[in-house]
């Protein structure tokens, strides 16, 4: 799959550098396309601010990167100055590749300067995603995918392994196995057809949904003035404890124990996933999947 696949992930970008009023701010851009070639597996940072992050897969032993820069200023001349401060940078080292987008200077603020960055890596890369007013999305590489941004939403498919973290935007990982470590405000929190999962789920004024098969050890899922549903195996084996306020509390599992506002009990002998499940002003539903 090549980098032009990567439309898909988003909206449709600037091709050539223009000048454009955008909130009464002049923006002037260039795109920057670059190619590396990789040992299998590698690992990959990517950094950018003020921008979109895009990652697919791609060539067994080839990253494939296309950077859209921006820089802003209250006329053209201003803006055209203010872009050529954005610089997009490669580094490579054994196993190792940094793609970075950084500003030359150090201004007071950015404004609407910033890039999005889409890349086509290796199947079995593994990822470190850093950006910030922007989303951030992945899909299908095998590795693991730390995930970091702010006013944007993050959506995974796939890996082994994720540790995403937001601000004011949802957050969706389809797919993924190993340990989840996951967090967002503001937003909803979606965990569908997770494998051999370890989840630990946290968000605030937004709900969580899991589906999937959970994986040995303790999961926590947490949130507030939403409601929590998780759909478990039928033949799933597990302890649950969970409590909301203001939401109704029901499942389909008779062992459990049905309260006003809490869902207590075990399905199974020594069960071995332990789940604690807890809202505010929301329901609480642990059904099966079907």
């Amino acid at each position: 799959m090549r980098i032009a696949t990567l439309l898909a992930l988003g909206a449709t970008i600037a091709v050539s550098a223009l000048g454009c009023t955008i909130t009464g701010t002049v923006v002037a851009s260039r795109i920057v396309q670059e190619q590396r070639t990789v040992e299998r597996g590698p690992r990959v940072v990517v950094e950018t601010f003020n921008g979109r992050i895009g990652v697919v897969t791609g060539g067994d032993t080839q990253i494939d990167v296309r950077a859209v820069l921006r820089g802003s200023g209250t006329n053209q001349a201003d803006a055209e100055r203010d872009l050529r401060q954005v610089q997009l940078d490669i580094s490579q080292e054994p196993g190792r590749v940094i793609i970075a987008v950084r500003r030359l200077d150090q201004p007071t603020s950015v404004g609407n300067s910033g890039a999005d960055l889409e890349l086509a890596v290796p199947i079995d890369s593994s990822l470190e995603l850093r950006t910030s007013n922007d989303r951030i999305e992945s899909a299908n590489v095998t590795g693991a995918i730390i995930a970091r941004t702010s006013n944007g939403g993050v959506m995974i498919r796939g890996g082994r392994g994720v540790d995403a973290e937001t601000s004011n935007g949802p957050l969706t990982v389809n797919g993924a196995s190993g340990r989840l470590q996951l967090r967002t405000s503001n937003g909803a929190l979606d965990i569908i057809d997770a494998q051999e999962a370890l989840v630990t789920a946290e968000t605030s004024n937004g709900a969580i949904t899991f589906s999937g098969t959970p994986a040995e050890g303790s999961h926590t899922f947490r949130t507030s003035n939403a409601s929590i549903k998780l759909a478990l195996p039928g033949d799933a084996e597990f302890t649950v404890e969970g409590r909301t306020s203001n939401g109704s509390v029901s499942t389909v599992f008779p062992d459990l124990t049905v309260g006003d506002d809490s869902l207590i009990g075990s399905v199974g002998d020594d069960p071995p996933v332990r789940i604690r499940a807890d809202t505010s002003n929301g329901d609480l539903a642990v059904t099966s999947q079907p």
